[in-house]
């Protein structure tokens, strides 16, 4: 099973710190040149190939925006600026960027209401010959074991082919079932984009589970085995890859499953980033996951959806509800107390930032169809998003629902609940 896999690595590269030029006389005017600087490993030319501004056109203040955003979507930059020079009649663009380190090593944490904190080394690769490139390997040690492998393809604009592929294997305690659980779990995509927003593409998984205790699998020999075949569409337009303030993440996936098991799982991803003055941005999310099959004969046990804790519910103890099915809905409003901003500390180039958060979460999880009413649980409260070097973003969060809770958790609760940590 995926854990904090996605969260993590990419937590490895520098945040992007993304200063847009601001509206200016030169609006309009003709460009007439565009001048790179700060690059160390990654070519000039596959900067010039994602940039709408260019020789020849009108400088355009949203065309710089998306510039931006494209060239924050690499993940080799840890700062990225774009400023408009009047020279003559027309206008030079200077862009400016940081470049993350091309082999960064880091810690790769997780914190769950499962099993506890777990942590150990992490390498990443984010750029070869002078490409992009995202390519890592975690481990982790403490409440869970864990190896991981994970690539994904660099978003380039002028390359319509995407693809990724993780490989974990895991060995920790099921405190829900009450078995020590070993896995293997590999999640393979392809696809094809149709625009810079859309893409979409096959989806290939296995996963593998052995239990120490009889009765927990389907399988009688204590292993169960699953292959899943399917499909997923995925629109995303946010201005920042790495910390969005406007913009939509939306995906819808499907899957057949095989094996010791047969089921078919949908799973429905909502995201919306909405700023609501200066500084302040509202982040709602909705993701629904429902899954055909009786539960523990087609679907397992151990792959239900337990909700309650940091990643789905907060103010709910862990696994106050569990189902074959979820829904989890959040609204948040975040104010950015100190801006996240880069700086270089012995030859790395690091970052940090804090903001200041309220939230309320609603979910349910259920099997009976009928269920879903009677799983619905709620909460709410404050929290704390510190956002640091190679682990991205720490939530701390205080909330009250069945009594008075607090939380740790790693990353985006929208990812973590998405990648069913609990």
């Amino acid at each position: 099973m995926k854990t904090l896999l996605s969260a993590l690595v990419l937590g490895l590269s520098a945040n992007s710190t993304l200063a847009q030029a601001p509206p200016s006389p030169l609006e309009g005017r003709t460009i007439l040149a565009v001048r790179v600087s700060g690059l160390d490993h990654i070519k000039e030319s596959v900067v010039l190939a994602q940039m709408e501004t260019a020789p020849g056109q009108p400088y355009l203040t949203a065309a710089a925006g998306r510039d931006i955003a494209r060239l924050d979507r690499l993940g080799v930059f840890a700062a990225i600026s774009l400023l408009p020079v009047a020279v003559d009649a027309g206008v030079r663009v200077d862009v400016t960027v940081t470049e993350t380190s091309r082999i960064a090593a880091g810690i790769a944490l997780a914190v769950t209401d499962e099993n506890g904190a777990s942590a150990g080394p992490a390498l990443k690769l984010t750029s070869v010959a002078g490409h992009p490139l995202d390519a890592g390997v975690i481990t982790r040690f403490g409440g869970e074991t864990l190896v991981a492998f994970r690539e994904i393809s660099p978003q380039l604009t002028s390359r319509r082919l995407w693809h990724n592929a993780s490989l974990s294997f895991s060995d920790r305690f099921n405190a829900l079932e009450q078995f020590e659980q070993r896995s293997v779990d590999l999640d393979t995509r392809i696809g094809f984009r149709s625009s810079e927003q859309w893409r979409s593409g096959a989806i290939f998984k296995f996963y593998g589970v052995g239990s120490d205790v009889s009765g927990v699998t389907l399988s009688p020999d204590n292993h169960d085995s699953f292959k899943s075949i399917g499909g997923i569409t995925e629109y995303d337009n946010r201005d920042s890859f790495r910390a969005p303030s406007r913009g939509w993440l939306n995906s819808v996936d499907a899957l057949w499953t095989t094996g010791s098991g047969q089921y078919a799982t949908l799973n429905v991803d909502v995201r919306r980033y909405q700023p609501v003055a200066r500084r302040q941005v509202i982040l709602a999310t909705a993701l629904v996951t429902v899954q055909s099959g009786r539960e523990g004969v087609d679907v397992p046990a151990y792959a239900d959806y337990a909700l309650g804790g940091e990643n789905t519910v907060r103010g709910r103890a862990f696994a106050a509800r569990r189902g074959k099915n979820q829904f989890i809905s959040t609204i948040e409003y975040r104010y950015t107390a100190v801006p996240t901003r880069s700086f270089r500390v012995f030859g790395l180039n690091l970052y940090g930032g804090l903001a200041l958060a309220a939230f309320t979460d609603v979910g349910s999880a259920w099997t009976r169809a009928d269920g879903f009413s009677d799983g619905v649980i709620a909460g709410g409260g404050i929290g704390l998003r510190l956002y640091i070097p190679y682990v991205n973003m720490i939530r701390l969060d205080l909330s009250v629902g069945s009594g008075v809770h607090g939380g740790i958790g790693i990353g985006e609760k929208a990812v973590a609940q998405r990648e069913r940590v609990r």
